[in-house]
Parts: structure tokens; C-alpha cells; sequence
């Protein structure tokens, strides 16, 4: 199964928000958006250069054009819109993060060229990437924003999945499909502001929310699944921390959102117990798994293949990578 239906806002959260919202429209006709999106992205509209992986950065003047209007190339000058400009930002470090770290000509390895739009549709709630990133404005009610420099990392983060283990988007590999997509965002802000593991908040989606909304501190946490979010207009964060408590559904392709959270604390957990900096140890791990897991992984076989990545590279870290999966109930022979 692919992730076809799911930006970052995941289907079932928009749809509990227009159950507790009824008067706003705008959380379902995300959902009509989104699969437009996707059937744009599956007729390849966009031409893709290859080995520069060069910068466009659009503005759809809340329109459902793609990709809009260019407004900056690689080297333009800046925008008057700053929305524009962040992007194009973002679009920069995301690069050389991809560079820096795994000598990657950027997220898919290839160089192709990284193409965005923003202010797409009208009150669109959500950022979504298929062939090109898409960026919404949100409602301005409960979505302040989705121009935030995770939430890029961890859309495009999936387009790096799709070009190594190509997890397939159904249960565990499903969730581990957006566990890996939430460390190369997460991990995206903590090079970016140069933080070690004990100053980074580990939060996915921080500043998304109306600060009005209290007791909304991001769309996931990930060394505490499952406390992110709590308010009567969005309900409660549903992740689970622990694998006791797994999520079997059929809804969510079988439970990817919902159970990412199990993988997460693992990893955060993990680089926690290292110290110093993320990209140092825990991430070229989580890489080097990424490299090699099968498309249809599970937690199980994702763990023990982040072992043997560490006994490999990094045995001093095994001891420590063996409690931080048995914190979460998996256990690594």
C-alpha cells in the first residue's frame, strides 16, 4: 500500500476535528484536497531535472494549481513573501542535511531537483509531498501554520523512505514508514539549531497549533507518545508508548499513525541515554537500517537490524540500544 490519501495531518484526526468542530468545513474538504493531490502526483505532473537538485519554490495564490506561480529558483533573491522564503529555506538545509550526514545528493539519493508550493487551496489543512512538497496555510482557527521546518523534514522525509526500503504503508511497516519520517524531521531541527539530544524537545510538529489551545504542544511527542495533544476541540493524542499497547485496526492503514509512536520512543530513548549530538550515533544507526530493511519490516526485524547497524559501527551503543527497544516491549536476542 503507498501513503496516497495521508499528508502530515493523517485522515482520521482530520475527521475527528470535523466531528468536534461541525461548523467548520474546512477539515473535510482537506480530505477531498489531499486525494486531488494525489492524483496529480500519480499523473507525474511535474518534469524533474536530474543530479542538481535545485530549489522552486511556487506560490498557488490559494488556488489548486500546481505547481503555481514560480516565485524563487535555486539562486533568486528573496521573495516578498516570507512564507516563500522560509520554504525556500527549509528546501536548503534539508539538502545539505541530506548531504551532510549520509553524502546523499539529496532525499532520494538521485538529485532531483526539490519542488514546493505554498498558500495551496483555500484554508487547506494540511503539508503534503508526492512528486513536490505542498504547503497549506491551515484554518487560522486551530492551524496557525504548516510552514515548520519538521514537518517539511518529515514529509520529504517519506520521499527518502520511498527510495531505500520503500516500506510498504500498511501496519508495522507502515508505521515504521512514518517513524522514519518523524527522526529525519526531528533530527532535521536538531542540526539546524545545533542542539544535543538533552536541549531538543523531541516534539514533531511544534508551533502547528492556536497557542490559544492549551494543552497542545505539538502533533506527536516523541520520547512521550501519546501526551502531545489533549483539548476538547481536538481530543487526545492516541499514540501508544508501548508495544501492550498496539493498535489493531484496520483504519489508518491498519494503525500507521497511531503506532509509530512505539518506534519513536525507542529511538529517542535511545539517543537520549548517548548524549551529545543525534546525528552522531543514533541517526547513522537508524540509516544504515533504513538501507537495509525489507519493504514489508517489522519492529521486530527493524530492531534487530538496528543491533547489528551499531554492533557493526557502534558496539559500544548496543547495550544501550537493547534496553531503549526493551523500554518500548521488544526484545532483541
Amino acid at each position: 500500500m503507498n501513503r496516497n490519501l495521508s499528508g502530515f495531518l493523517p485522515p482520521f484526526f482530520l475527521v475527528e476535528l470535523a466531528r468536534r468542530n461541525p461548523t467548520n468545513t474546512s477539515y473535510l474538504e482537506t480530505l477531498v484536497q489531499t486525494q486531488k493531490l494525489w492524483l496529480k502526483g500519480e499523473q507525474t505532473f511535474l518534469p524533474f531535472g536530474k543530479g542538481k537538485s535545485d530549489r522552486f519554490s511556487h506560490d498557488a495564490e490559494n488556488k489548486e494549481d500546481l505547481p503555481g506561480k514560480l516565485v524563487r529558483g535555486e539562486n533568486d533573491p528573496a521573495a516578498k513573501d516570507e512564507l516563500i522564503n522560509r520554504a525556500h529555506q527549509f528546501a536548503q538545509e534539508i539538502r545539505d542535511f541530506y548531504k551532510t550526514h549520509f553524502n546523499r545528493n539529496g532525499p532520494d539519493g538521485n538529485g532531483d531537483n526539490i519542488v514546493q508550493t505554498m498558500h495551496y487551496g483555500l484554508k487547506y489543512n494540511n503539508a503534503y509531498f508526492s512528486v513536490q512538497m505542498v504547503y497549506g496555510d491551515g484554518d487560522g482557527d486551530i492551524f496557525m501554520t504548516f510552514m515548520i521546518r519538521d514537518v517539511a523534514g518529515h514529509e520529504i522525509g517519506h520521499w527518502f523512505v520511498s527510495t531505500t526500503c520503500k516500506l510498504v504503508y500498511w501496519k508495522e511497516s507502515g508505521a515504521l514508514n512514518e517513524h522514519m519520517a518523524d527522526v529525519l524531521g526531528v533530527c532535521l531541527n536538531q542540526w539546524v539549531a545545533k542542539q544535543t539530544v538533552e536541549q531538543a524537545d523531541w516534539l514533531v510538529g511544534a508551533g502547528l497549533f492556536n497557542p490559544k489551545l492549551t494543552g497542545c504542544r505539538a502533533l506527536r511527542d516523541m520520547v512521550n507518545p501519546g501526551t502531545a495533544y489533549n483539548h476538547p476541540r481536538l481530543g487526545k493524542d492516541p499514540q501508544p508508548a508501548h508495544m501492550r499497547d498496539f493498535v489493531d485496526t484496520w483504519s489508518d492503514n491498519g494503525g500507521v499513525h497511531y503506532n509509530s509512536g512505539i518506534p519513536n520512543r525507542a529511538f529517542a530513548l535511545f539517543a537520549k541515554s548517548l548524549g551529545g549530538y543525534v546525528w552522531e550515533k543514533a541517526l547513522q544507526i537508524w540509516f544504515g537500517t533504513a538501507l537495509r530493511a525489507s519493504s514489508n519490516c517489522t519492529f521486530q526485524e527493524w530492531a534487530d537490524l538496528t543491533v547489528k547497524v551499531a554492533q557493526a559501527n557502534y558496539p559500544e551503543t548496543v547495550d544501550k540500544l537493547k534496553t531503549a527497544w526493551s523500554t518500548v516491549g521488544i526484545t532483541v536476542k
